[in-house]
């Protein structure tokens, strides 16, 4: 490459300069090159010439012509030659980083840690994805100088991309770059003229201004994969087969996000019916306009009849990695159409949209802003219990912290009311739950306006105790275990403890106020009965600490009252409450001939689940409400478990672009399904007096593809309670 300065600003403190560059024919011998550098960081570094050719050798095998037009996808134009502005020397190609500079006798050595780099430049990422993937990476350059002559130039770089939760799944990249003065000639003058602008208009040839600073890219389709009819035609013969499910989901998606609305339709309209349901996933995956309206146009959502793949529709939307304003537009649509049947789920969808749009910093999109207003105009609009409490529900997925008041209105209404208010409140970081809310919280367990039932009110005391827990609090609390009925006491003691034996929040506090001998005694905390409540770790690995929390609350007469099941992933500073599940039964005391709990509502009979999978809320199940109905469901008892969420969930779609400082561009990118069954089973006798209810998450298959690289990873949940 020749260069030679054809302007420089000789008025201003500030280094500007005008180079001329043409590139010269290349011809390398195979020998020289293998010197230094191997092949592909030959062909990287000389990228930019079009034709690279080796010497001939009969013994050597890989020796051929080499286009690297054909390669990185320049074009002639290369060959001609081009002026370079440098003003201030302050960028590259990399973007704006911080740079250390150190001096070694003749070395100059140059320093760059990607971290400090405007994030918003290289990165293209999508929000609310599950799975976290970090980025690492440094340069180190080293100048070699001759006094004011720059000899020669070395510089490596490394860049690292790993998944947050295994670090052993991720990408490096490695370059080397290699500049060396071969010469000097003398050539003519530099240009007499003020400013660039200047120069430029004074020649005689036409160049286009080009900025070699780094742009956000626009994110770039994945390679095409296989036809839909083949992948269709695959999983129709291996319909059984989770794993080959979770693959062809994620095939489908990406191959659905290139398509019309129009060819999306048609392949519904021509699928087998048991493959609609996987294509409804993929669509929502994919998450294009297209594909959404393709939907919502192939789903009769006024028909009573296709309520299950409304549902299964709305539930891809709930797990969707890319909240849009077309998802919040055709939420609103399904919400202005559908039965009463969807209209709690499609309000809770919304709800968690809501939240997903919020965290990517959309909030204030005036689309964001009208489904805000729908839900706050529906809390204070609704009549009916069962409407306010399906409200409710959307506003604990939102999890806007405006809302909050508007919670607390409902704080000591029903127990089923209170029940979701207080589980949204403890959802919310510990900086929202003010004073004033923990002093309705106080007053919901100490029962001063109204009597409670148990499971509220030992609700309320988790929420004490875990948002910035106060010493009056927990020694209050401690006292008033010798107050309580022998399961609700032995439920708190044993809270406690768990607690202390974790990392929880509480833990330094509970630890000082037993410190007083006169709440460190057997008669506050010696406390005998069958509830019980445990924390504990499942994994804990250099990457990831998964824990579980349980809690089992049983009344007096031995029947269980709730049983809370809590799957927490910590990772590189991120929480994820991964599963939750709840299980309730109230009135149960009563029908088996004992005295109802204090605080249970009169004629109150039911059995009840509400979960949460990867932070969405589930729609809460009632398996039975009132004696009649409990009749009717014992005697005629639908064979097998209920079948409460299956599908398929894009858990990381993550692009990323790297703009190298050779000015080469790589694309990487993480694409990872998770298939899911859950259900749930409940058995009741009345003539043995037992119950028993189980949760079984029996089969996920987490599927995770990066470019060429392709990991399976089996996680199984099963929980009897």
């Amino acid at each position: 490459m020749q260069i030679h300065s054809l302007w420089r600003n000789h008025d201003s403190q500030e280094e500007e300069q005008l180079l001329h560059l043409r590139v010269s024919p290349l011809y390398v011998d195979k020998g020289v090159m293998e010197s230094s550098l191997n092949l592909c960081e030959f062909v990287i570094l000389f990228s930019q010439i079009r034709n690279l050719k080796l010497k001939p050798n009969s013994n050597d095998t890989i020796n051929k012509h080499l286009d690297v037009d054909e390669m990185f996808g320049y074009s002639d134009h290369i060959k001609e030659p081009f002026l370079v502005h440098i003003h201030s020397g302050k960028d590259d190609t990399t973007g704006r980083c911080q740079v250390s500079y150190y001096t070694f006798k003749d070395e100059i050595v140059k320093v760059k840690e990607y971290e400090s780099c405007e994030k918003n430049v290289t990165d293209s990422m999508l929000s609310e994805q599950i799975l976290g993937v970090s980025s690492v990476g440094s340069s180190q350059t080293v100048f070699i100088m001759e006094g004011s002559i720059i000899k020669s130039v070395t510089s490596h770089e490394f860049r690292s991309l790993v998944l947050d939760e295994q670090t052993t799944v991720g990408f490096q990249i490695s370059s080397r770059q290699l500049l060396q003065l071969l010469s000097i000639t003398s050539y003519h003058n530099e240009e007499s003229q003020e400013g660039v602008q200047e120069v430029l208009s004074s020649l005689k040839a036409s160049f286009v201004n080009h900025s070699i600073h780094a742009i956000p890219v626009v994110r770039q389709q994945a390679p095409n994969g296989y036809p839909i009819s083949n992948l269709l035609e695959h999983l129709k013969v291996n319909i059984m087969d989770q794993s080959i499910t979770a693959k062809v989901f994620l095939q489908l998606s990406k191959t659905l996000r290139k398509m019309k609305m129009t060819e999306i339709k048609a392949i519904f309209k021509k699928a087998d019916d048991k493959l609609v349901p996987i294509l409804i996933d993929a669509a929502a995956a994919a998450a294009t306009p297209a594909s959404l309206d393709a939907l919502i146009s192939y789903i009769n959502i006024t028909n009573p009849k296709t309520a299950p793949l409304l549902e299964k529709l709305l539930y891809a939307c709930a797990f969707s990695s890319q909240p849009s304003t077309h998802l919040i537009n055709t939420i609103h649509h399904i919400l202005s159409h559908t039965s009463a049947q969807t209209h709690e789920l499609a309000l809770i969808v919304l709800g968690t949209v809501i939240r997903k749009m919020c965290s990517a910093n959309m909030c204030n999109l005036k689309e964001v802003e009208n489904a805000k207003r729908v839900l706050l105009e529906g809390v204070s609009a609704s009549k009916e219990e069962t409407e306010l409490k399906s409200y409710l529900l959307a506003l604990k997925s939102a999890l806007l912290p405006e809302t909050v008041p508007v919670l607390l209105k409902y704080i000591d209404e029903s127990n089923s009311l209170s029940s979701i208010v207080l589980s949204a409140l403890q959802a919310f970081p510990s900086k929202h739950i003010t004073k004033e809310v923990k002093a309705h919280v106080r007053d919901v367990f100490s029962q001063r306006s109204k009597h409670f039932a148990a499971p509220v009110r030992l609700a309320a005391a988790q929420l004490l105790l875990t948002h910035d827990p106060l010493h009056t609090d927990v020694r209050d609390l401690i006292q008033k275990i010798a107050e309580e009925k022998p399961e609700v006491s032995k439920f708190l003691t044993s809270k406690l403890m768990s607690m202390i034996s974790s990392d929880h929040p509480a833990r330094k506090v509970i630890l000082n106020v037993l410190k007083e001998s006169k709440q460190n005694n057997y008669f506050h905390l010696g406390r005998v009965g069958c509830s019980s409540s445990y924390t504990g770790l499942m994994t804990d690995t250099k990457d990831m600490v998964t824990m579980y929390d349980f809690d089992f609350l049983f009344s007096d007469a031995g029947v269980l009252k709730q049983s809370n099941s809590n799957f927490f992933t910590q990772t590189r500073g991120r929480r994820l409450h991964s599963l939750q599940v709840s299980l309730e039964v109230a009135g149960l005391d009563s029908l088996l001939g004992s005295e109802p709990d204090e605080g249970e509502e009169e004629g109150e009979l039911m059995a009840g689940m509400s979960a949460m999978l990867l932070g969405v809320q589930i729609q809460p199940i009632i398996f039975f409400k009132g004696y009649a109905d409990l009749l009717s469901k014992y005697f005629s008892a639908a064979e097998g478990p209920m079948n409460i969420l299956s599908g398929n969930i894009l858990v990381v779609d993550h692009t990323q672009s790297l703009i190298l400082q050779s000015g080469l561009e790589t694309q990487v990118f993480f694409h990872g399904g998770l298939s899911v069954d859950m259900s749930v089973d409940l058995e009741f006798s009345l003539f043995s007096q037992e119950s028993k209810s189980s949760v079984n998450n029996k089969y996920v298959k987490f599927y995770l593809q990066s470019s060429n690289h392709k990991i399976d990873l089996i996680l199984t949940f099963i929980c009897d309670d």
